[in-house]
């Protein structure tokens, strides 16, 4: 298992009522400019690209433009995004989340405190143990976050956490790997739901 740190990659925005958690990007080796969500493949940011009606023109061409394009989205959608994991154990180069194990967490409490805005968190990802759903759970529980009763781990089954007098609600999605077994239409509707 080798060790891995995150890259700096967290960008904040002036206005954040959505924020959009991960769990680690994949290994470097899958990694086409330096960003969140940054395996090609994956079905992340053509989502959240449709969504805001902004077309995706950069992502082999230029790996710099890549990254201002995809920031350009998060501030026209007010929607953040970060992983949970800071720092990881992983097995070979694998990118799927039952190969990894997360050893630290990111500080994503400091981020609901910066932003007073931000009213829900959304957790694409639920069935592996350190799946983005899952690591959350144990991130909370670390943390002494007080949360509503958590319901069976499910797509769209919701929970809310209480920070600062602040209720902030938390809701589970499918994963926007190609591993999971979810035609694009449908997830592209389950996020549509919860996204401006």
């Amino acid at each position: 298992m080798g060790l891995e740190t995150h890259p700096s990659w967290y960008r904040d925005l002036p206005t954040l009522r959505t924020l959009i958690l991960g769990s680690f990007p994949p290994h470097p080796s899958k990694r086409i400019y330096p960003f969140f969500y940054p395996n090609g493949r994956n079905r992340f940011w053509k989502i959240l690209a449709d969504i805001a009606g902004m077309p995706l023109e950069w992502t082999r061409k230029d790996p710099v433009k890549a990254v201002e394009e995809r920031y350009a989205i998060m501030q026209k959608l007010e929607t953040g995004v970060q992983n949970i994991g800071y720092e990881i154990e992983r097995k070979g180069t694998s990118a799927l989340d039952t190969d990894i194990r997360i050893t630290k967490y990111h500080d994503i409490l400091s981020i609901i405190t910066t932003h007073p805005e931000l009213t829900r968190i959304l957790l694409p990802g639920y069935s592996a143990e350190h799946s983005t759903t899952r690591s959350f759970l144990k991130y909370i529980e670390q943390k002494g976050i007080r949360s509503s009763d958590i319901p069976p781990i499910k797509a769209e089954a919701a929970f809310k956490i209480y920070v600062n007098d602040r209720e902030i609600e938390c809701v589970i999605l499918n994963s926007t790997s190609t591993a999971a077994k979810i035609r694009y239409e449908d997830l592209l509707e389950q996020f549509k739901h919860y996204l401006p």
